[in-house]
């Protein structure tokens, strides 16, 4: 009796995990069969579009730039909040909060503060800073990706501090503490012992995040520009333009599965090891 009602607490997972098998095993076979025949057409279709090498490019550059610097100012964060001592019980339930915040609530937040018509451009135009709200630097529908690779961090840093911490509060809490005892700064602490020791913990979360910035929609649809579009706003347009463009979509989905895959592949292989 009790192995069956185990069986019924995993059910769900295995429902909804085939469906999403069947899904994608499906959009793989659309996008490379034409007329029930294996083909790559597709692929060479968008591969003779000027729109998508820029593309493919435009999207790494602002994945790999706001998951690099995620990772810089969360290890910059760990040190100053482990300096601070802030107990993990009070911190944990503001990262929480922080993360399941909707990706459209922060582009709405990005708009209103950093657009030519916001509140830091009036501000700086009170201020005689500028001589027009126009003047302003133009931080959002850049061509740069200024304002999605900002809308990243915003929502990427929680996610990486409430991944990597517990681990960096336990080793900070054995050998850091040791290390300080026997009169180690906080600095040499930190960079010395608790980050090499938790470092895997923090790479991890940069896979995460990069892999989950690449196939990501809503940010660049909303902050991004119209010259240089990302991956994912390119197989929505596909989509928008008709049922029989579904193929060309789905040969967009899967070059960001690809590189899913790639990604996957270099974190298993290059990764540091657990040592012990």
């Amino acid at each position: 009796m009790k192995k069956n009602f185990s069986f019924l607490y995993l059910f769900p997972q295995l429902f909804f995990s085939g469906l999403f098998l069947l899904a994608l095993i499906y959009g793989l076979w659309d996008s490379f069969s034409v007329e029930g025949r294996m083909s790559i057409a597709y692929y060479k279709e968008i591969f003779t579009r000027g729109d998508t090498l820029p593309s493919i490019f435009y999207t790494l550059r602002i994945s790999f730039l706001s998951s690099f610097f995620t990772l810089l100012l969360s290890i910059l964060l760990s040190f100053l909040i482990l300096y601070f001592s802030e107990k993990w019980d009070r911190l944990k339930p503001l990262l929480q909060l922080a993360i399941i915040m909707p990706h459209s609530l922060v582009a709405l937040f990005l708009l209103f503060f950093l657009s030519q018509n916001g509140f830091m451009a009036r501000i700086f135009y009170a201020l005689k800073l500028i001589s027009d709200q126009t003047a302003f630097p133009e931080l959002v529908y850049d061509r740069f990706g200024i304002g999605v690779i900002l809308g990243y961090i915003w929502k990427e840093l929680p996610f990486v501090l409430f991944f990597s911490l517990p681990l960096a509060y336990s080793v900070d809490g054995k050998l850091g503490e040791a290390a300080r005892t026997m009169g180690a700064s906080p600095l040499h602490s930190f960079f010395l012992i608790t980050l090499p020791l938790s470092i895997r913990q923090y790479l991890a979360a940069f896979f995460i995040i990069f892999s989950f910035s690449f196939g990501s929609f809503d940010l660049p649809y909303l902050l991004g520009n119209t010259t240089e579009r990302a991956l994912s706003v390119l197989a929505y347009q596909e989509l928008q333009r008709g049922f029989m463009n579904r193929p060309t979509a789905l040969s967009y989905n899967g070059i960001m599965l690809l590189f899913s895959l790639l990604l996957s592949f270099f974190y298993f292989c290059f990764l540091p090891k657990k040592k012990g």
